[in-house]
C-alpha cells in the first residue's frame, strides 16, 4: 500500500468514526445563506489537508471539534452576507416528549435560542451539551479553562433571558 492509499485510508478512518461530530457542529451552523453542504465540504476538505498536522497531542475527536469549529466560523467570516438564524432541521439533538414523540414545539424554540448566539458561543454551548470537560472545550476551542467556565455561564444566562423574552 503505497504512503497516498494509507494516507487516504486514514482520511477515510477519521471521517468515519467522528462523522456524527462534523455533521454536528455543520448543522449548528447551518442557514440559509450557509448551507450544510457547504459547510460540510468546507469541513472534509480542511480535515483532508490537515491530516497530516494531526500529531495526536490531543485527542482526534477534540482535533476533529477544533477543525470543524475552526472552518465553520472561517466560513461565516469569509461569507459575512449569511444569516446566523438556524433552520429548523439543524438542531444539535432532536428533543423528544417523555412518550418518545417529537416535541416540535420545544425544538423551534431550541433553535430559536441557538440562532441568536455568536458563532464560538455556540461552539462552547454545544460542546457543554455534548457533556465535554471544561478541559476539552479549552482545547477544542482554544479559549483558557476560566474563559470557558465564564463565556459558559454568560451564555446560559443569555439563553435564559432570551428564553423568557420568548415566553413573553
Amino acid at each position: 500500500m503505497s504512503s497516498k492509499d494509507s494516507r487516504q485510508q486514514r482520511y477515510m478512518d477519521f471521517l468515519q468514526r467522528y462523522n456524527r461530530v462534523v455533521v454536528k457542529v455543520c448543522y449548528i451552523y447551518a442557514s440559509e445563506q450557509a448551507p450544510f453542504d457547504d459547510l460540510y465540504q468546507e469541513v472534509c476538505i480542511n480535515l483532508w489537508q490537515g491530516l497530516d498536522s494531526f500529531r495526536g497531542e490531543s485527542s482526534a475527536s477534540t482535533w476533529i471539534y477544533r477543525m470543524a469549529i475552526n472552518t465553520c466560523i472561517t466560513w461565516l467570516r469569509r461569507n459575512k452576507r449569511h444569516n446566523m438564524s438556524l433552520s429548523l432541521e439543524s438542531a444539535a439533538e432532536i428533543p423528544y416528549t417523555g412518550e418518545g414523540e417529537f416535541d416540535t414545539e420545544r425544538y423551534r424554540q431550541f433553535q430559536l435560542l441557538l440562532s441568536r448566539l455568536e458563532p464560538l458561543e455556540k461552539a462552547v454551548i454545544t460542546l457543554w451539551l455534548d457533556e465535554h470537560s471544561y478541559d476539552e472545550i479549552s482545547q477544542i476551542t482554544g479559549l483558557s479553562k476560566s474563559n470557558v467556565a465564564v463565556r459558559l455561564h454568560r451564555i446560559k444566562e443569555k439563553l435564559m433571558k432570551s428564553g423568557k423574552d420568548l415566553a413573553d
